[in-house]
């Protein structure tokens, strides 16, 4: 038995073949996946992009907020210690002005009970000499 080492006329024929079921395959096949699949790669990285940027906004954002709820929190405890103040201050205004009339009114007060005292004791001691000097008389009976 011999080998032969020519190659066949039908091996031209086979890689005709195979060369063109390669380019038909490659055109109708293989060229719309692989542009499918690049396009699936150029949107998740747009969308890889998109997110990225939109989470730098979003902090961005959050720390804007946080430093103007910051400064309002700081604003608000100003205005509030401001009028604590101010009430404060009025507060004691108002206690001292109303402790003065108050002091005012008891002196007053004390003045016209002093003076209706001083009177009564004038009184008594009038009408307790002539309650005596009536007493007396109804007591011995005749006039003192």
């Amino acid at each position: 038995m011999q080998i032969n080492l020519v190659p066949d006329p039908s091996l031209l024929a086979i890689v005709v073949i195979f060369f063109l079921n390669y380019l038909v395959v490659r055109r109708f096949f293989l060229k719309p996946i692989n542009d499918i699949m690049e396009a699936r790669e150029t949107e998740s990285a747009t969308a890889e992009r998109l997110y990225e940027e939109s989470l730098a906004r979003f902090n961005e954002a959050t720390s804007r907020m946080e430093e103007q709820l910051h400064a309002a929190k700081r604003d608000a405890a100003q205005v509030r210690e401001r009028f604590r103040a101010e009430a404060a201050a009025h507060r004691a205004g108002t206690v001292e002005r109303t402790q003065a009339e108050a002091k005012g009114i008891v002196a007053a007060a004390d003045k016209t009970l002093t003076g209706d005292v001083a009177e009564a004791r004038e009184k008594i001691k009038r009408e307790s000499e002539s309650l005596a000097r009536l007493a007396a008389e109804r007591i011995l009976g005749r006039a003192v």
